[in-house]
């Protein structure tokens, strides 16, 4: 009974605020201020803001926004409030992150990650892991910004710059990709724990046609919505704090495009006609372990997949007329990471992605760092 009303009073003082974006928001919070509250990609990754808080900071504080109320029905003891301990975050690799929590806060992570090609898993799952099968290559560059509108809504970008080389094919040269566009809403008005739904566009900002090979491909060619939804709490684990993220994102395509020669599509050189890419998403969790206020170790486990793309048309140089659906493909990753946190507001990780399982599709290790700030 004693257990049960001890972890009744800690998730009082979550709900209440106790685990905020910082010590100034949290004192906020326990005022009355419920604009102090929850948020990339990518990852969602998706802006790891306030992530590097997770303050319960001052006791005074903390002992008047946990203490609970008295229960209906008297216990033999009164439970001691205990709030979580303060700790500081960077994000995981690839877990988005909920809406900013203020006004006019802008959350920035430039991550570098390079593309070791590993093999293809075919369409039973089985990994082949011959030279050359996982393709070129590659390094990426992409920089998460967001900024908050509201203290409830966020606005949230990613612009992505590659270059992929090798597999006896032409480099691709620096290329521009497809461009995020997002809104972030969080429906709590806490940050921790907090439940945060997107909406937005990928706008056809990068190269998918008269490409030199299909590894330059870095584009659809069409305007695809962005949507999906975000929950994040924590938990203490042992002296320190947990946090649990969870979330699900869709991207679909709305229109088909005009394809010409070698294409992001697989198409081959002389090709003509139309393509049409199917959905495509991903779903998963991570957690964040603290190992003390500034080191945490990191873990993301989810889901990417992609349903079928469609092609039509004629290529002028064999004569024939193509008509082919890609089939679905998906692959089951795992990252892990380790996280160092200077200040609450300033922190880097280093780590990888690593498929562990899939179908249809190429199999890439995925080393990244990144370093995180908010402002």
């Amino acid at each position: 009974m004693k257990k049960s009303v001890r972890y009744a009073a800690l998730l009082s003082s979550l709900v209440a605020g106790t685990y905020s974006v910082s010590a100034q928001l949290y004192a906020a919070d326990v005022a009355g201020a419920t604009s102090v509250g929850t948020m990339a990609d990518e990852k969602t990754k998706s802006a790891k803001k306030a992530d590097k808080t997770a303050s319960t900071s001052t006791s005074a504080v903390a002992t008047q926004a946990a203490t609970p109320k008295p229960p209906v029905v008297q216990v033999a003891e009164k439970p001691a409030s205990k709030p979580l301990p303060e700790q500081w975050y960077t994000g995981s690799l690839y877990s988005p992150s909920p809406a900013l929590p203020v006004p006019g806060m802008i959350a920035v992570e430039p991550y570098v990650a390079a593309g070791l090609p590993a093999g293809a898993f075919d369409s039973n799952g089985h990994l082949n892991t011959r030279k050359g099968a996982g393709g070129q290559h590659s390094i990426s560059q992409f920089s998460l910004a967001k900024y908050g509108i509201t203290d409830h809504l966020s606005i949230y970008l990613l612009p992505t710059y590659s270059y992929s080389w090798g597999d006896h094919q032409k480099h691709s040269g620096l290329k521009f990709n497809d461009l995020p566009v997002e809104f972030q809403y969080r429906l709590t008005p806490h940050y921790t724990p907090s439940i945060t739904l997107y909406f937005g566009v990928n706008t056809p900002t990068g190269d998918y046609k008269n490409l030199s090979n299909a590894s330059e491909g870095v584009g659809q060619g069409v305007w695809a919505l962005r949507y999906g939804v975000h929950s994040q709490f924590a938990l203490p684990f042992f002296k320190h704090a947990m946090r649990v993220r969870l979330w699900a994102q869709v991207r679909h395509p709305v229109a088909s495009t005009k394809l010409r020669n070698i294409t992001s599509y697989g198409t081959e050189k002389g090709f003509t006609g139309r393509g049409h890419a199917g959905p495509y998403g991903n779903e998963g969790g991570s957690v964040e372990l603290g190992i003390t206020k500034k080191w945490v170790f990191a873990l993301d486990l989810y889901h990417v997949w992609s349903t079928s793309n469609s092609v039509n048309g004629y290529n002028r140089y064999t004569n024939k007329n193509i008509h082919y659906r890609t089939g679905w493909s998906g692959a089951f990753n795992v990252g892990p990471g380790i996280e160092y946190n200077w200040t609450s507001s300033i922190g880097g990780i280093v780590g990888v992605i690593l498929p562990v399982a899939g179908h249809n599709t190429s199999r890439s290790i995925s080393p990244q760092v990144a370093v995180f700030a908010v402002f």
